[in-house]
């Protein structure tokens, strides 16, 4: 697990119209010095972009914090212009990562299962993993709603040899 310090920063992204995840606030408490950029419902996708990366460059250069945490909240949208916001957002979040330390991105989302916006957010993130190697940045997807992957225990089943030997065989 990443280890707290107040020196450590959170990057949260949300896009217009996304809700805020209640479990953010795990990971706000490994980084707790929070920079919040939030999308104006009438603002551009191209001026929200410019904003964003304007505002991590000011805040990581300005505070010496290390950034630990970058949470981009997703509203769902299938437009080419929004996968290019998310990724290049990304991109800037994790260069400010850097490789020398560990950290995590978090691309988040809502919508049920079978839901094309849930697998474009996985084609990013999978895009995010094949930079090059030597960092420590994990990139996980999370969703607001659905149900979890854990499943259900199964009885474990009786070996054949067992079963025979019961039986008498």
């Amino acid at each position: 697990m990443l280890d707290t310090r107040d020196e450590l920063m959170s990057i949260v992204v949300l896009e217009a119209g996304a809700t805020w995840p209640s479990w953010l606030s795990e990971y706000q408490k490994l980084a707790p010095n929070a920079v919040v950029i939030a999308q104006a419902r009438a603002e551009a996708i191209d001026a929200f972009r410019t904003r964003v990366i304007h505002r991590i460059t000011e805040a990581t250069t300005s505070s010496g914090a290390e950034v630990r945490v970058g949470v981009i909240v997703t509203a769902g949208s299938l437009e080419e212009a929004r996968f290019m916001f998310r990724e290049s957002v990304a991109r800037a979040i994790l260069e400010v990562m850097g490789s020398s330390t560990e950290a995590e991105l978090v691309l988040a989302g809502e919508g049920h299962d079978g839901d094309p916006a849930r697998q474009e957010l996985f084609t990013l993130a999978g895009a995010l993993c094949e930079q090059p190697g030597g960092t420590k940045v994990n990139v996980r997807v999370r969703f607001a709603s659905g149900k979890s992957g854990v499943m259900r225990t199964v009885a474990p089943s009786i070996p054949d040899t067992e079963s025979r030997a019961s039986k008498g065989g």
